[in-house]
């Protein structure tokens, strides 16, 4: 198969933005394989392996732009042809109704990542079944204390990249307690619990609306109940979740430090896991949009006597990206905080 069709159906399953997308030139998609790959793992509703399907304007853009590509590509009607269900799947989509911007903005769907491929992978095991992840999202959809939590954000992407390397989640992850703060879609929570094979994972963030939509993921994703647990924690508050006996190893945070006002509740919460929860280590990825707003955080660490050290790691550039997709136009840091 061609090598950017993998990349292409998992951009696809992310929903990246279509003008994005990698096609493949018309010569490629002209093949049968090729068409007969994209209309089963992008298009047919009754193929598991297409689920879960984005909505009906998005695989409108991206099917318009394959059909596009394809009739351009045409040299001999007689020989070159077009998959008829490709076809047909644009008649279908053509007569569904379609929401508005607003409406689609605001409304819940799930969005399945793809987990980069490690680069020690020989070609054998690169045709395994990739490491998949669903998160329930609105792109849109503002909560009750302002924020866009139902997105999955690209520190948390960085992250997720992270951890994606066999060593490192061995050595973070691999039968450990683990904790993620302001969990938001879940989407770190949930590749841990499903690949990385951690003794227990918490999922914790302010709103109820958000762990409900993490409970729905744990199922959706396959993972055991006793794995994965969502939970209520509203920093400065106990924690309002079964967190077991023996505490934490290692803690998580993604994109967590965009207002001031969050940073002595965080810090708070930071000296309860380490001093109640015997919590090892903390580790955070941020996009630095105000990078005055972290140094805040990282000044009133010091304050607090934690140990502060930058993990060198750096997502590839985004046309070298194979999963996890996420833009690197805005510096994105993580820190290992220790007590």
């Amino acid at each position: 198969m061609d090598t950017t069709i993998p990349t292409l159906i998992a951009q696809y399953d992310q929903q990246v933005p279509a003008p994005q997308l990698p096609l493949p030139d018309g010569a490629t998609l002209l093949q049968p394989t090729t068409q007969s790959t994209i209309y089963e793992r992008m298009f047919n509703e009754d193929n598991p392996q297409a689920w879960p399907l984005p909505p009906v304007g998005y695989r409108m853009s991206v099917l318009k732009m394959i059909l596009g590509r394809l009739e351009d590509a045409i040299r001999d009607p007689e020989e070159d042809e077009i998959m008829d269900e490709l076809v047909e799947t644009w008649g279908d989509l053509i007569t569904l109704p379609k929401p508005s911007q607003i409406q689609q903005a605001q409304q819940l769907g799930y969005i399945k990542y793809t987990a980069p491929s490690p680069p020690s992978q020989s070609p054998s095991e690169s045709e395994c079944e990739p490491r998949t992840v669903v998160t329930s999202e609105s792109r849109g959809l503002i909560l009750s204390s302002g924020t866009t939590g139902f997105r999955t954000w690209e520190a948390a992407l960085h992250l997720g990249t992270y951890l994606s390397s066999p060593s490192i989640a061995d050595t973070l992850i691999k039968g450990k307690r683990v904790l993620e703060l302001g969990a938001g879609t879940g989407f770190v929570s949930l590749f841990c619990a499903k690949y990385l094979g951690p003794k227990r994972v918490v999922a914790t963030d302010r709103e109820q609306a958000l762990i409900e939509s993490i409970r729905d993921c744990v199922g959706r994703n396959g993972i055991g109940e006793e794995v994965l647990v969502p939970g209520i924690w509203e920093w400065g508050n106990e924690m309002a979740v079964d967190d077991g006996e023996d505490g934490f190893d290692v803690a998580l945070g993604a994109d967590l430090i965009y207002d001031k006002d969050l940073i002595p509740l965080l810090q708070s919460t930071l000296t309860t896991l380490f001093e109640r929860y015997n919590l090892q280590q903390f580790i955070i990825s941020a996009t630095l949009r105000n990078e005055e707003t972290f140094q805040a955080f990282l000044d009133a660490c010091q304050m607090n006597n934690f140990k502060v050290e930058r993990i060198p790691f750096e997502s590839p550039p985004e046309d070298k990206q194979t999963g996890f997709f996420h833009s690197t136009s805005i510096p994105i840091k993580m820190f290992s905080i220790r007590r």
